[in-house]
């Protein structure tokens, strides 16, 4: 077996193809028999890792004579380490597993130093296995800090190799100051330190320059499941754990003290939804905190919590009844994971066990989540918590799903779990088909392709009637043959997206017309982690580069699945793993570490399917999105019709990017071709005075929809704001909206010193009025200015229902056609970045390099890196 192996939690880059033997010969006295290095790179360049990673596997690959589909697992170093490299090697990581469809494993980096350390010590005659002192790994967490762990060898019967060793984990990874450190390593026992943090303080220093090695990495995966021998080596096959970095540090956030909504602003007359509202800003003005949910054991004691949730949650499909929760609370084999936010359940999860405990089964029964919970991503808390018990003692696990519920297949999948079957009517009374699912023991020897017929998704495996356990690469029809040759002038095209705090994958299939291209969206699929930005009141970096390494391979996966059903929809052969004929990426302008995730995953899907890759720019993705039409009656639901293109040419458009980060008159002059920024704002963006002004008045985070819902019930002429930028010898198209943000709080300030009550309806009417007044004018200005008589509106601002229609309205005056995207198109997504890519291949441009970086401060000049 070949196995591809990644770290880049040091200032090292680490990349390496190891062939592991699992023959049925036994194992030989020396482990280097076992693991051979066959080609490798390791580059010392603390802020290479994103430019070098990818390009040095496929040297690796290239250098070892092999093709990616050849490999056989993926083996990554999780950190602990600086949080922006780490993530690199382990989305490279995890993307050429999910491209391959392989197992990826994560090891601690602290753990594969280790394991050098002793390598390195046993080949030079310094040790033996017998001796099981302890060894201690120090490495540089920047911040004047230190990460540390503590690891010794056990032997097992046979000392004379690794074959019955394990590396006994005697200090769990932490970080701390090295004068906290220094003083509990015991004296005499052999240290390894990274070059970086030198200090004459550490005695018994065995390697200055410790860094995990391709040979480590593996070895201390074998080691982690019983040592260097067949039985661990085959594990490696198996599906394993979810990766977790070690990040060992929260997040720099600090959560904003709610600020008390202003007396003057008088809630009073907007009715309807907002009432909820009122009640959850007053709730948050009287100093209520939003409670990081942990995870317990139930009792009978939550069961009326669970009974609500469930009725909550399955009205359509027999809720259990409290009698019915309260009875598998009591049963013996059964557990149940509850996340408790203060005092609230705010979801939970039942395990059960079957079968001997020698050789149990599981099954995991519910996983309910409280509506106004979703989307936090606590379902993988719980998932994680139950796995995490079901690995302790072994053994397979089943549950059903909706066949309907995409977004909880693609969770399952996540997790290792594969389709094994479809029940009909399953779910009463509602008559739904649900999947059967499994995910094998960890570290069990499982080929995946066995479950891949059972996946009812997929075409062939419907058509020829495969059962469970089959392989469905059957050969194709003529008939398939002639339908596939029908469309191969088409490509498909997939873009990724991650500048901000939206993981998007997006689809399109390009079709070169005599009329010019065409591109038609197949799949759009986004994870916003919006809502674990909201209780600090802003995007915060680090989370959001979190939440992208988590969502990218379950996003990807989504978007896959609608690939095949198109495809088969369309009466064309499928695999189970289908991919593009091009990756592209966002590469800038955005968050940098966000940036840095999407691009190495899209750089590794590149290189592991080998198609091109193209590095494109954000913003002129969202001009390239309007490409693709409005559709009367289209819908968010991936099965429906995919949209086809009748958008406007580029060769004279002016472009309004209306955003949270952006807002600029873009000219536009040609696809491929360098925009010109005609005006940007000074200061604020208009996405940015939103979110301000929402939370002067207390209305939460993000503001805009708030604000925008609020200003439809109130008086757009009740308050005269200033339109900032707006006097003669103000530049002819550049924004300011600080000002307009300051007349706010001065005028709500001013009502509440004079004892006046201001509608808060009409505030958010005359401020949102003088925001899309002034863009309105401005862009309708600019596009007189230079001639075009075409006008896109791109950005997440441009979901803002007062803009799109003052702009239509100025537009038509002026005799401009006005395009605007779909609202799921608005906001950051993977659409509108294959969407450019699309325009710029159908333009004749090169793909990138895989070599290229990320740049947070892209200018918009550059549309292809």
């Amino acid at each position: 077996m070949y196995v591809l192996t990644v770290d880049t939690s040091t200032s090292y880059v680490v990349a390496g193809i190891v062939e592991v033997s699992d023959s049925a010969a036994e194992v030989t006295s020396e482990e280097q028999s076992q693991v051979s290095v066959l080609a490798e790179r390791v580059v010392d360049n603390p802020r290479g890792h994103m430019e070098l990673l990818t390009p040095n596997i496929v040297d690796c690959l290239a250098e070892a004579g092999l093709s990616p589909e050849q490999l056989g697992a993926v083996v990554v170093g999780v950190g602990p380490g600086p949080f922006t490299g780490l993530r690199v090697g382990m989305a490279t990581a995890q993307a050429f597993a999910d491209a391959l469809s392989i197992p990826v494993h994560g090891v601690e980096s602290t753990a594969a130093m280790a394991v050098r350390s002793i390598l390195e010590q046993r080949r030079n005659g310094v040790s033996n296995l017998d001796e099981s002192a302890e060894l201690h790994v120090l490495a540089d967490a920047r911040r004047r800090e230190w990460y540390w762990a503590s690891y010794a060898l056990r032997a097992g019967d046979n000392s004379t190799d690794l074959s019955q060793c394990t590396l006994e984990t005697l200090r769990e990874p932490a970080v701390d100051k090295p004068a906290a450190i220094v003083p509990q390593l015991p004296a005499g026992s052999p240290v390894v330190m990274g070059k970086t943090i030198a200090d004459d303080s550490v005695d018994c220093v065995s390697d200055a320059d410790a860094q995990p090695s391709s040979a480590s990495l593996v070895i201390a995966a074998l080691l982690a499941r019983g040592g260097v021998n067949q039985r661990a080596v085959r594990s490696l096959r198996g599906t394993g754990k979810p990766l977790r970095a070690l990040y060992l540090r929260r997040p720099d956030a600090i959560e904003p003290k709610p600020k008390p909504v202003p007396t003057s602003v008088d809630f009073g007359a907007v009715s309807g939804e907002q009432d909820g509202d009122k009640q959850d800003r007053e709730h948050e003005a009287a100093g209520a905190e939003l409670l990081e949910p942990r995870v317990v054991m139930l009792d009978r004691s939550h069961a009326e919590a669970m009974e609500k949730i469930e009725h909550q949650l399955f009205v359509g499909d027999s809720p259990w009844s409290l009698a019915g929760i309260q009875h598998e609370l009591d049963a013996m084999n059964t557990q149940y994971f509850g996340l408790i936010a203060g005092d609230q359940l705010v979801g939970y999860l039942g395990l059960a066990k079957n079968g001997p405990s020698a050789e149990p089964e599981w099954e995991i029964h519910t996983v309910a989540i409280a509506e106004q919970q979703q989307g936090r991503g606590y379902a993988h808390r719980l998932l994680r918590a139950a796995l995490d018990a079901v690995d302790a003692a072994g053994g397979p696990v089943f549950l059903e799903v909706r066949t309907d519920n995409d977004p909880a297949v693609g969770l399952y999948e996540r997790y290792g779990f594969y389709i094994t079957g479809t029940r009909k009517n399953y779910y009463q009374p509602s008559g739904a088909d649900a999947f059967t699912m499994m995910r094998p023991a960890s570290g069990e020897d499982v080929d995946a392709s066995q479950f891949h017929g059972a996946d009812p998704r997929n075409k062939a495996a419907r058509e020829n009637g495969q059962n469970s356990f089959q392989p469905v690469f059957a050969s194709r029809s003529a008939e398939d043959s002639s339908k596939d040759e029908a469309v191969s002038s088409s490509r498909v095209i997939l873009g990724v997206e991650s500048s901000c705090d939206e993981t998007g994958v997006g689809i399109v299939e390009l079709t070169t017309e005599t009329t010019g291209p065409q591109v038609r969206m197949i799949s759009n699929r986004v994870a916003s982690s919006m809502e674990q930005h909201a209780r600090f009141g802003g995007v915060v970096p680090e989370i959001a580069s979190r939440a992208h390494l988590e969502a990218m391979g379950p996003t990807m996966r989504e978007a896959l699945r609608d690939l095949r059903k198109d495809r088969a929809a369309r009466g064309m052969s499928t695999s189970y793993m289908e991919k593009p004929d091009a990756v592209a990426a966002t590469i800038g302008p955005g968050l940098a570490g966000a940036l840095l995730v999407g691009a190495a995953a899209a750089k590794a899907y590149a290189a592991a399917w080998q198609v091109p890759f193209y590095a494109v720019n954000h913003l002129g993705g969202h001009v390239a999105v309007d490409l693709l039409a409005e559709q009367s009656g289209q819908t968010e639901r991936a099965e429906a019709p995919a949209e086809q293109t009748d958008g406007p040419g580029l060769d004279n458009v002016i472009a309004l990017l209306v955003s949270g980060g952006h807002t600029q008159i873009l000219h536009v002059q040609g696809v491929g071709k360098p925009m010109q920024e005609l005006g940007s704002t000074l200061d604020d963006a208009a996405g940015e005075a939103y979110d301000k002004v929402a939370r002067l008045l207390g209305l939460g985070y993000p503001g805009g929809p708030i604000i925008d819902r609020l200003a439809q019930q109130g008086n757009r002429k009740a308050i005269a704001f200033p339109r900032g930028m707006m006097r003669q010898q103000d530049s002819r198209y550049d924004f300011s909206f600080s000002g307009l943000k300051t007349a706010v709080a001065r005028h709500v300030e001013k009502a509440e010193k004079d004892g006046i009550s201001i509608l808060v309806e009409d505030v958010c009417a005359s401020f949102q009025e003088a925001v899309c007044d002034v863009l309105t004018f401005k862009a309708v200005r600019a596009a007189q200015d230079v001639g075009a008589t075409t006008m896109l509106l791109g950005g997440g601002v441009s979901a803002n229902s007062r803009l799109r229609g003052l702009l239509a309205d100025r537009c038509s005056s002026a005799g401009i056609q006005l395009h605007v995207p779909p609202m799921s198109l608005c906001t950051d997504n993977g659409v509108m970045i294959a969407a450019l890519t699309a325009q710029l291949i159908a333009a004749g441009a090169e793909a990138s390099e895989l070599t290229v970086g990320t740049d947070p401060g892209l200018e918009v000049e550059v549309p292809l890196v």
